[in-house]
Formats: structure tokens, C-alpha cells, sequence
């Protein structure tokens, strides 16, 4: 891995757009804004490429494996996602903050598919899936099942019996399923741990690695006279360029669709969900896809992009939750003290319950990244087109819904 004096002019074009963009965002006409979506684009692109082959190489000297990397990857790469949804809680817009991260999650899924087919197509076989894997995420994801599903059915439940109400009474005041607090907490202290259990199962087998490392000496000569001190900065360096570059397509996209009247396109706020889960995403999209052209790129995309999404239905939820929670203590409008909303209302008061759906189809996928897991451990192309166009399927259900209001 080499940082050159081209990566260092064009790393320090980037930041004096990040910065510019930052001042003068507010007075940018649409056009503009278009043109920064595909800078911020750019950036994260290349951002991601160094993050990718920095991790591998501090993976290495540190005794991580490929899977461990991008499940640590995926944290930093997340952080757009976190950012984001803070300010939208800031503002008091609690539905949108918790629409964005499930539809980010959305993408994430979605990604998990395409990366199933890539890797099946390069290695020309069905990936196999690594008994580290098998023995780190099959615990999270089977609490994640629990989670999600419990979610999904006391959603469902409540929502169902909520429109029989409003089929009887329909002046009657509307109420939405509530996610509790003190739900969200559990679910941040589960991830929590659930990191701390992937750090003391790498540093068990930290030893064998480095035996496998010594082993292999002659083709990791040129990358061990890289410095770890280096290797820290390049990747401090990598993403935060990856999450001011979130923020710049967040941004941009924010900023465009609140001008789209300018050019006759009115949109809701759970549309502006959709739009900016999806270029938020970006960032950790480009990490898995370029992964995938590296020697361990697959697992560290699979880690990535599982990890991700364990991520946003669990940590990331959850903070936004407490967030909020924070929120309805100071006063804060739209903050409400029972807990986060699981059905959108738009258009009058219609509730919409893609939020629901999202929750139920990531806990169906889950069973089947579990069966994949604990089954044949491996995941052929077959799975994988599965995976796409399910998560295809949903999201057309919600723009087809969506877009009739």
C-alpha cells in the first residue's frame, strides 16, 4: 500500500471541497448540488480503496482476520448513517431519522446480495463460508432473529389493530405502535457485546495468524516495512474523508429534493428518507464492493456488509432511540416519551407501515444467512440472487406505495 504525492494533492483537493462545500452549500443552486452528489461520490470511492487496503494490512500486523476487518470497517463506515440520524433527532424529526437508518439497512441488505453474486462469479464456485464466521456472527444474528422478529410482530399487531379501530371510528385520534425505550437499550448493549466477543475470539487465535504470517513471509516483505503509525494515519485519514463525504451526498440530496419544487417534483419526508438512506449508504457499498478485488476481500465485504447491517437494526436503532429518548427529556417537538415510531404517517394521517415491512423482511433474511450459516456454510449464487431481488421487491412495494400519496 502506498500513499503518494498524488494521493496527497488529491486528498487535499478533497478536503478544500468538503470544506467549500461546507460554507457555501446553503446558496448552491440543484445543478450544483448534482454535481457535489458525484464529487462526494468520488471521494468516497477513493476514500474507501485506501480504507480497504489499510485494513487489510493493519489487519494483518495486528493479527485480525479479513472478517474482523470489515466488521470494524463497517463501524467507521456506518458513521454517516449515525451522524445523520442525530441531527434529524435534533431537529425533532424522530419518524424520519428512524425511516432513514432502516432503509439505509435496506441498501445494506441489498448490497449483501450483489456481493453473494460478484464473489460467486469471481471465484467461479459458491463462497464458502469461513468457520470463523460461523463461530462470531451466529450468536448476534440469532439474537438479532429474536429481536427483529419481536419487532416485527408487535409492530404488526398493534398496527392491525389500530386500523380495525380506524375502520370502526375514523374521527377517532390515531395512534402508532411504539418501539420503548427501554427495548432500544437492550439492543445497543447486545451489539456492544457482541463486539467485545469478536475482539477476545481474534486475540485467541492472534498467535496462530502470526504463525501463518511467518509462514508466508516472502509475500507480505514489501507491506511489513510499512509502519502501523502509517497505516493509523492512512486509515484516520480514509474515513474521515468517507464520512464528510456521507455528509456531502446527504447533504446534497437533502438540499436538492427541498429545492425539487424549483423544478416541479414534490416530495415527502418519507421519500427524502428513501433518497438519502440510499447516498448514505454509498460509502460502505464502495468498501465491500472493492473488497471483493483483494485476497481476503470477500470476507472482509461479507463482514462488512453483515456486520452493517447488524449495525443499523441493532447499535445504530437503538442510539437513535436514546437520542430521541434525550430528545423528549429537553422538550425537544416530535420527541415522544414512549418511544420510537414503527408506522409513518404522511398525506393526512395515513399510516404507512413500510417500516414494519423493512423489519420483517431483514428478519426473514436473517433466517436465511443463518441457515446458510450453520447449514452447508457457503452461499451460492442462487442465495445471493435471492437475497437482491427480495430486497428489490421490498423496496418497489414502498416507492409504489409511497409515491400513491
Amino acid at each position: 500500500m502506498k500513499f503518494s504525492n498524488y494521493d496527497k494533492v488529491l486528498f487535499s483537493i478533497f478536503a478544500i471541497l468538503i470544506v467549500g462545500f461546507g460554507f457555501f452549500k446553503e446558496s448552491l443552486d440543484p445543478f450544483l448540488l448534482i454535481v457535489f452528489m458525484l464529487i462526494g461520490l468520488g471521494i468516497a470511492i477513493l476514500a474507501s480503496e485506501k480504507a480497504v487496503g489499510g485494513m487489510e494490512i493493519l489487519g494483518k500486523k495486528l493479527g485480525l482476520t479479513p472478517y474482523v476487518s470489515g466488521v470494524l470497517s463497517s463501524l467507521a463506515s456506518n458513521t454517516p448513517e449515525l451522524a445523520i440520524g442525530a441531527f434529524a433527532i435534533l431537529s425533532g424529526k424522530v419518524e424520519f431519522a428512524i425511516a432513514f437508518i432502516i432503509i439505509a439497512t435496506g441498501f445494506n441488505i441489498l448490497m449483501l446480495g450483489l456481493l453473494v453474486i460478484l464473489g460467486n462469479v469471481k471465484r467461479k464456485a459458491a463462497i464458502i463460508i469461513p468457520e470463523e464466521v460461523v463461530e462470531i456472527e451466529v450468536p448476534i444474528v440469532r439474537v438479532a432473529i429474536v429481536i427483529v422478529g419481536s419487532i416485527f410482530v408487535y409492530g404488526i399487531v398493534l398496527f392491525a389493530l389500530e386500523v380495525y379501530e380506524m375502520a370502526k371510528d375514523p374521527l377517532r385520534e390515531h395512534l402508532v405502535p411504539f418501539l420503548p425505550y427501554e427495548a432500544n437499550v437492550i439492543m445497543v448493549v447486545v451489539y456492544l457485546l457482541y463486539l467485545f466477543f469478536i475482539l477476545r475470539h481474534n486475540l485467541q487465535k492472534k498467535v496462530q495468524t502470526i504463525s501463518n504470517q511467518q509462514e508466508e513471509g516472502e509475500a507480505y516483505v514489501t507491506e511489513s516495512e510499512i509502519s502501523r503509525n502509517f497505516l493509523i494515519g492512512v486509515l484516520v485519514l480514509a474515513f474521515v474523508m468517507i464520512f464528510f463525504a456521507g455528509e456531502m451526498i446527504s447533504s446534497s440530496v437533502e438540499l436538492f429534493l427541498e429545492q425539487s419544487h424549483k423544478v416541479g417534483i414534490e416530495l415527502n419526508e418519507f421519500q427524502l428518507a428513501f433518497f438519502i438512506g440510499a447516498a448514505a449508504s454509498i460509502p460502505e457499498h464502495a468498501i465491500a464492493l472493492l473488497a471483493v478485488r483483494h485476497e481476503g476481500g470477500i470476507e472482509l465485504g461479507l463482514g462488512n456488509l453483515i456486520a452493517g447491517s447488524m449495525q443499523n437494526l441493532l447499535l445504530m436503532t437503538g442510539l437513535v432511540s436514546l437520542f430521541s429518548f434525550i430528545g423528549s427529556l429537553i422538550g425537544i417537538s416530535g420527541n415522544d416519551s414512549r418511544g420510537i415510531p414503527l408506522v409513518h404517517e404522511i398525506a393526512g394521517e395515513v399510516p404507512i407501515p413500510f417500516l414494519l415491512v423493512q423489519f420483517g423482511f431483514a428478519w426473514l433474511l436473517l433466517f436465511l444467512i443463518k441457515s446458510s450459516m450453520t447449514d452447508d456454510r457457503r452461499l451460492d449464487i442462487y442465495e445471493g440472487f435471492t437475497i437482491t431481488v427480495a430486497q428489490l421487491f421490498v423496496f418497489i412495494i414502498f416507492l409504489r406505495g409511497i409515491l400513491a400519496f
